[in-house]
């Protein structure tokens, strides 16, 4: 039961990610105060909105989908060749860097982009 659960906390954040990149991407929500990247920028009108959640929901996708293989495949196979305790838990806490670490570059890179849009509409 613990490798289940290992396997399933390392999976679950990437699939997440991909799954909200695709919600984004897809069927963008109306500005809101709760779900979407939000900045000071993207909700300053609807046509900015829209357009930076579908650059963030194609950049998430993009990202988590040879992340979320990656991740497990990793991780299958380190835990059906037997790790101990520790190995299991250093390998739940690198995946889980790597997670967070992508989402932030996500972040960053999709403000970036944003802020120069907005540079050049001004």
């Amino acid at each position: 039961m613990g490798d289940f659960l290992i396997f399933t906390g390392g999976v679950a954040v990437p699939l997440a990610a991909l799954i909200v990149g695709i919600i984004l991407w897809r069927n963008p929500p109306m500005r809101n105060a709760f779900f979407g990247f939000r900045t000071k920028l993207s909700m300053s009108g609807d046509e900015i909105w829209y357009a930076a959640q579908r650059y963030c929901g194609r950049l998430m996708t993009a990202v988590f989908v040879p992340l979320t293989v990656v991740v497990t495949t990793v991780s299958a196979v380190l835990l059906k060749n037997g790790l101990d305790s520790n190995g299991k838990f250093i390998l739940m806490c690198i995946s889980v860097g790597v997670e967070i670490a992508a989402l932030a570059a996500v972040n960053i890179a999709a403000g970036r982009l944003l802020k120069k849009a907005g540079e050049r509409n001004e």
